[in-house]
């Protein structure tokens, strides 16, 4: 078993379009309808807009690699108004789940947001995506605020809130 994380490149657009779409149906569709999901990717996952975020220097992705097989994905962007790192989407396919991609992923941003001299990461989780939340909990999430997310036609709670950057390096709990 060999896991590796990197950064992304413009060749891999397409499978994490694969990977996004694949893991919201999964994670999202006991409580977001499919079409709603679905309109939300056809407006903000096209392959045209990955490519915009990939060219943006604030917008960095990395790609999880299980046994040379991509597997799973995370996009944080670094806001500079807010002087935040974000994580704006961390996915990985289920059948690679509980392998340790996921604590490599969002260790890189641990990485990322430490060489911009930040103490936190920040990121939404959607209420109703309980898996996630006990697993971001596990790592220190602390949440900040509830607010509204839409997806489609269709709004849902949303949590914002951040995990101390030392915690996820020193895997402190």
């Amino acid at each position: 078993m060999s896991i590796k994380i990197r950064p992304w490149c413009q060749d891999d657009l397409e499978i994490v379009q694969y990977i996004l779409l694949k893991t919201w149906k999964e994670s999202y569709s006991s409580f977001i309808p499919v079409d709603d999901i679905m309109a939300y990717f056809d407006e903000y996952c096209t392959l045209k807009i990955l490519a915009e975020q990939y060219s943006d220097t604030k917008v960095i992705g990395f790609i999880a690699e299980y046994d040379d097989v991509i597997a799973g994905y995370e996009k944080t962007i670094y806001n500079e108004k807010e002087n935040r790192l974000y994580v704006h989407q961390l996915y990985v396919l289920s059948v690679y789940q509980n392998l340790g991609l996921g604590k490599k992923l969002i260790k890189s941003a641990a990485e990322r947001a430490k060489s911009l001299e930040l103490d936190k990461i920040w990121l939404g989780v959607m209420i109703k995506n309980e898996p996630a939340i006990a697993w971001y909990k596990k790592m220190g999430y602390e949440v900040v605020e509830n607010t509204p997310f839409t997806m489609g036609k269709t709004t849902v709670d949303h949590f914002v809130g951040f995990i101390p950057v030392e915690k996820i390096l020193t895997g402190e709990k």
